[in-house]
């Protein structure tokens, strides 16, 4: 089996650490700190690129009209240190909201033994024996594997060169926040032990401080777009709409609809990946990911134009939200409510948020494309790709004196001299409504809190209702 051979060559070519068992599984209560070094010459982060090359086959090489497009769908975790450490400006605090790594379809159409999810030690032991099925849409080995090393290079970038965060593990400047799906629980855990290795243990984790993971009860998890009558509505309109009916005829839609069709339909007994219809690109994205990036065998025709093209139409489905901005209000506004909050209170230097430097909140690509639609600044052609990270980084002018004392007298000039810049995947991005106002790439925090303000909802309860006038307003309008 192709992850056999995977997994095997990986660990003939990659040591983790020298001690395997430092803290990474999930069930782990040791308090290990005699392991918190992270080594930087033979390490997990070398795995990514090694899984460059073993997945770069012929038929998965970067070809598109666009010479400036380029396409992985394992991220590099290469840092341009100089967008984190901008002359003239120090780094205050920052928030970082990622997509899990990679993970099992969420789907019982597969033989789930087909995956390998049960610890990390089977990354790390060279031997074939029995391993419980995974259970649908879990992290992978692999997935665990993906945000350790985005962890190890964020200790790499925060810890070594900037030297913003402690060395160790230090509750009182980490804020750790996940949905309650096992997927992203275990990926922020791995990020967090990439970062800080055995420094990061469980009972550090499960302490009583704001520091330990919080997790919404799922009524109330507002970190991806919930049902609403007046989302679910205006969502079923979209397909519809004149402007997406208008641009699937440009692009010929329905003929490259029938081609993956047929894809499937030519090999639906040659491998166990078949999707005979599909709701959306996106799903089917994210089915795709499950095969491909673990190693697995896809059907023949998915050469790199269909599996690009794949990835650009579910972006364009994300995007399409553009089209009804109440969409990304009742969507994604409680949560950047949630991240305004925090970020205006560390700016005005709150004791509540003293010591915070570094705030993660670990989501889903439903949540990374729904905040790059509402700030206007989904600038990548495809779907958001397995440990994606999304930063928003707050930097103040470093010849600035703070007020000692903070109040409402002088509460807007310590505002005045501060920026927020977002990058997504260690690639600076910038916020739609402010690029006419930026500062040295950096969007001005009072304009930022003003446009967070246009997204949040006054009134979500009320806000998602809809009547059948406002349905037929919004048909006639659109269809």
């Amino acid at each position: 089996m192709i992850i056999n051979f995977l997994l095997n060559s990986i660990i003939g070519s990659v040591k983790l650490d020298e001690n395997p068992n430092v803290n990474l599984k999930n069930n782990n209560n040791n308090n290990n700190n005699n392991n918190n070094n992270i080594s930087d010459n033979e390490s997990t982060i070398e795995i990514n690129d090694y899984l460059q090359t073993l997945l770069k086959e012929e038929d998965f090489k970067n070809q598109h009209t666009d010479p400036n497009f380029k396409f992985s769908a394992l991220r590099s975790t290469t840092v341009p240190l100089n967008e984190y450490n901008p002359e003239n400006y120090q780094l205050k605090f920052i928030q970082i909201i990622t997509r899990h790594g990679r993970r099992t379809p969420e789907s019982k159409r597969y033989p789930l033994t087909m995956w390998t999810c049960n610890s990390l030690d089977q990354l790390i032991t060279n031997k074939d024996t029995s391993r419980p099925d995974c259970n649908m849409g879990q992290l992978t080995v692999l997935g665990i594997v993906d945000q350790i090393n985005v962890g190890k290079a964020y200790r790499n970038l925060l810890i070594n060169n900037l030297h913003f965060l402690d060395n160790k593990y230090n509750k009182d400047q980490i804020f750790i926040r996940s949905t309650d799906r096992e997927r992203t629980i275990s990926s922020a855990r791995s990020l967090m032990h990439g970062l800080y290795g055995g420094s990061f243990a469980d009972d550090q984790e499960k302490s009583p401080n704001h520091s330990s993971f919080l997790i919404l009860n799922e009524k109330d998890e507002n970190m991806y777009p919930r049902s609403s009558p007046k989302y679910n509505f205006l969502k079923s309109l979209l397909k519809k709409h004149k402007v997406v009916v208008e641009e699937n005829k440009k692009s010929d839609l329905k003929e490259f609809d029938e081609k993956i069709k047929n894809i499937f339909e030519e090999s639906k007994f040659e491998t166990a990946f078949y999707v005979p219809s599909w709701r959306s690109y996106a799903g089917l994205v994210n089915s795709f990911d499950c095969f491909r990036n673990n190693g697995l065998p896809l059907p023949k025709g998915f050469t790199s134009d269909v599996i690009q093209r794949m990835y650009e139409e579910s972006a364009k489905e994300f995007k399409n939200a553009r089209l009804f901005p109440e969409m990304s209000i009742l969507g994604i506004g409680r949560f950047v409510n949630d991240l305004t909050k925090q970020m205006y209170l560390k700016s005005i230097n709150d004791p509540s948020v003293k010591d915070l430097k570094f705030s993660l909140y670990s989501g889903h690509d439903t949540t990374l494309a729904a905040l790059l639609v509402a700030f206007d600044m989904y600038e990548d052609k495809v779907h958001p790709v397995t440990s994606s990270a999304l930063e928003y980084l707050l930097f103040q002018d470093k010849n600035y004196k703070e007020p000692e004392v903070v109040t409402k007298s002088n509460e807007k000039e310590l505002i005045d001299h501060q920026y927020v810049k977002v990058i997504f995947n260690h690639k600076p991005i910038h916020i739609g409504p402010c690029k006419d106002k930026e500062v040295d790439g950096m969007c001005p925090l009072s304009e930022f809190l003003k446009i967070s303000q246009s997204i949040i909802p006054t009134n979500y309860e009320e806000q998602s209702k809809i009547t059948d006038e406002e349905k037929k307003k919004y048909i006639q309008e659109t269809i």
